[in-house]
Formats: C-alpha cells, structure tokens, sequence
C-alpha cells in the first residue's frame, strides 16, 4: 500500500484539527508559512493541502484575507420509510432539492438492469443535490424509460414536481417497489458535488413498480458521515435528546 504523499498529511491533519474544534468557525487558518513550519513542509504543499478542504467545505479561500473555517456540516437523522423513501427526521416530504436537472440519456447498465431494459436503453433522469442546514447530505436521481417520461411529460421538465404522485396521475401509480441499501466508497463526481472528500457514501436503489413493470428507479448517494440513518415500524417513543 502506498503512503501518504506530504500534501494527503497536511490534508488530513487540518481536516482532523477543524472537525475538532481547534480552529473555531469563522476563525482564519494561520497562514502558510506558519502551516509550512508546523508541518515541516514548502509553502506550495502547504497551499495544496488546503484544496481538498475548500471542495470539501471546511473552509473557503478569501482573496489577500486568507482560508476561513466553516467547519464541518453537522450530521443529523433521516429516516428511511417503509415505502424506502429518504426524509430528514420531523419532516413529511424530501423537497424538490437545488440545481434540479432533467435530460434524456441513456441508460448506463445498472439502470438498464433496474428497468428491465437493454443496456443502452433511453431513459429521462431527473438529478437533484439535497442539502440540510446548508450543505449537501444527498445526491438523487430519479430515472424513468423514455416511454413512461412521455406519457407524464412533466418529468422532461427542470420544475419541481412530486414525480411519484405525477405517475399516479397518469395512470402509473406504483403498486409495487424494491429498495437495496449498501455503502462504497463516493465517485469523484459525488465527493465533489457532496464536498465529502474522503467519506463513505450510502447508496440506495429503489424501483418501483406498476403491474409487475418497472415505472422508475431512484439512486439516492448519502453522504455516510453526515446522515444517521433510521427505521421504524409500529407506534414507538420518540428517542430522547443526546
């Protein structure tokens, strides 16, 4: 295995030393000559170091003033409903998320295979980036074969729209769905848009179904060190306060 070049150490103490609280939230980092002597280390690792923290959204750079800590997102519960759905604890409804996007693609071969189609096949994929509290917890999509997205067009549309209760509109309403939960490692493009850096993600599969047919599949990345995942069944006690 291969060690940890200079730059992944300054990355990974600061990282440790702002998660910690030792530089407090809206504070100034000390500057990089004063991280280049604390680290033993040339100003320029010291400077690269610092870019996987600003994508991460520990910190952001201010031109001539310095990295200003943000610090790290705080985690909170989500509850994962019988119906597999995703909602923050005390909320009835996931939301419509930001920088919604609707495209007609084709499918990669894990969608293909949750549809029931050929690899390659034409599907409309909504993708949404969910946040709490201000920063990104999760990234959705949310993929229908080109023949369902044709019948209830709103899905082609970049508007928010409950897209479940869309299909039940239009005669689609699922009767049926399948959920898989794992956790892997994030892609390059989920760490940069969930600003996770090194951290796992959860990723969830659910399919829904409407006369035995797929309708839709949902790909939901969670990001592992931000989100306490829940279920419940029945009428249990709220948990008390930690």
């Amino acid at each position: 295995m291969s060690q940890p070049s200079q730059q992944d150490k300054v990355t990974a103490e600061l990282r440790r030393a702002i998660v910690a609280g030792e530089f407090a939230r809206g504070s100034f980092l000390p500057s990089s000559r004063e991280l280049a002597l604390r680290f033993g280390v040339v100003r320029n690792t010291v400077m690269a170091g610092l870019g996987p923290l600003v994508e991460e959204g520990l910190v952001e750079s201010l031109p001539k003033r310095g990295y200003r800590v943000i610090g790290a997102p705080s985690a909170f519960e989500v509850v994962w409903t019988q119906g597999g759905q995703l909602l923050p604890a005390g909320e009835e409804e996931l939301g419509h998320g930001g920088e919604l996007r609707a495209e007609i693609r084709q499918a990669p071969g894990p969608v293909a295979r949750l549809l029931q189609g050929p690899d390659g096949m034409t599907v409309a994929v909504r993708s949404t980036v969910h946040r709490y509290a201000g920063a990104p917890w999760a990234l959705r999509e949310f993929c229908t074969p080109r023949s369902v997205a044709d019948v209830a067009r709103r899905l082609l549309e970049p508007e928010g729209v409950d897209e479940e209760r869309l299909l039940a509109e239009h005669g689609l309403g699922q009767d049926g769905i399948r959920s898989c939960w794992s956790t892997r490692a994030a892609t390059a493009d989920e760490a940069r848009l969930l600003k996770s850096g090194s951290a796992p993600v959860h990723f969830i599969q659910r399919t829904g179904f409407h006369q035995g047919q797929p309708v839709f599949c949902e790909l939901t990345a969670i990001r592992a060190d931000r989100v306490h995942l829940s279920r419940s069944a029945g009428n249990p006690p709220e948990m008390p306060e930690t």
